[in-house]
């Protein structure tokens, strides 16, 4: 009998996937989730829930006592809704306290969820690796909150004891994302566009399952104090929004915006949905990111087996999901001519 591991932030994209590779492969699964947390990802799932808060280690040294493995992905993946200090201080004190309470537990290896943003971008297409170091000015807060997470998770592993290492996506798309984050919005925002905008610049899409598997792998085979980039295949903005418009049989994209075009765009969303009451589709901070080449290589995953599947698949299954879900207004949805790809992945 495999001993359990434990999962924080099991109710998002990532945590979600973790526990579902973990389950796959026969392990225990625990997840540690808040009283309130909206736990829809984790219906069907043979999951033992504990209840608590990574910003307090006696809850997750109760959930932890007994496991091989501690699995670390809670986290807010937002630009917008949360403060800034509020925001570091669950990406630093919640790790920090997620480490302490791994240690007291007995816990020998902690995985990480990162960003690939800690690796940084450039303004020309550039591909990066692990060992890039960062060097941007005036990061996003939560670029920032990112870049201290994985500062204080090495540094408290070598105080603590602990093998950790993290695993760092890029842009993670795909089912069971129940409160929309900004990777999968940034599909619906496309296809709700009625002038089907893209940018400049470009990502690194790679598709839900597979970086909770990379989770698996980085547990089993990877070496402490690493960085591990989960992503597949990098893609201007133009050819990931066309490969969308292919795969859900519209039209577009039809506009490019510069870096100033996004701002501003950017700018008078977020000045009418301040007006509205409501969270804007596209912030300022994500209009900086747009228009830069986030590129990155995955080859010391790869080297220990992890294969991603492409970013035609991953898109096609997140586009089943979004529009299953509503994402997509009903005028638009109607419009589209999903190709069997889509359909299939429903």
């Amino acid at each position: 009998m495999k001993a359990p591991a434990l999962v924080t932030g099991a109710t998002g994209i990532v945590g979600n996937h973790i526990v579902r590779a973990l389950l796959e492969e026969g392990h225990p699964v625990r997840v540690l989730v808040r009283e309130a947390s909206d736990r829809r990802a984790l219906a069907g799932l043979a999951v033992q829930v504990f209840e608590g808060d990574v910003l307090d280690v006696d809850s997750v040294q109760r959930a932890a006592t007994g496991c091989d493995w501690v699995f670390h992905a809670a986290a807010v993946f937002a630009y917008t809704g949360m403060a800034a200090e509020a925001q570091a201080d669950l990406a630093v004190r919640g790790t920090r306290h997620v480490l302490l309470a791994a240690q007291r537990a007995g816990v020998g290896r902690v995985v990480v969820t990162s960003s690939s943003v800690t690796l940084g971008s450039s303004t020309v297409p550039l591909v990066l690796d692990e060992d890039a170091v960062f060097d941007e000015r005036e990061p996003s807060d939560y670029v920032q909150s990112k870049l201290r997470q994985e500062e204080a998770a090495f540094e408290a592993g070598v105080r603590l004891g602990l093998e950790v290492l993290t695993v760092n996506p890029t842009l993670v798309i795909g089912a069971h994302d129940h409160r929309l984050g900004p990777s999968n919005a940034n599909l619906v925002n496309y296809l709700n566009d009625p002038l089907r905008c893209t940018f400049l610049g470009g990502c690194n899409v790679v598709a839900a399952p597979d970086v909770g598997q990379a989770h698996l792998v980085a547990a089993l085979r990877g070496e402490a104090g690493r960085r591990y980039v989960a992503g597949s295949e990098n893609l201007r903005w133009e050819a990931l929004h066309a490969l969308v418009s292919e795969l859900a049989g519209t039209f577009g994209p039809t506009l490019t915006l510069n870096h100033t075009a996004a701002y501003l765009a950017a700018a008078g969303m977020e000045a009418a949905a301040r007006l509205a009451g409501r969270a804007p589709q596209v912030t300022r901070d994500e209009a900086r990111m747009a228009c830069r080449f986030y590129w990155y290589r995955h080859e010391r995953l790869a080297a220990l087996g992890w294969r991603p599947r492409p970013a035609r698949k991953a898109l096609a299954e997140a586009l089943a999901w979004v529009l299953a879900r509503g994402h997509v207004s009903d005028a638009v949805t109607a419009r589209l001519r999903l190709l069997p790809e889509v359909r299939a992945a429903s």
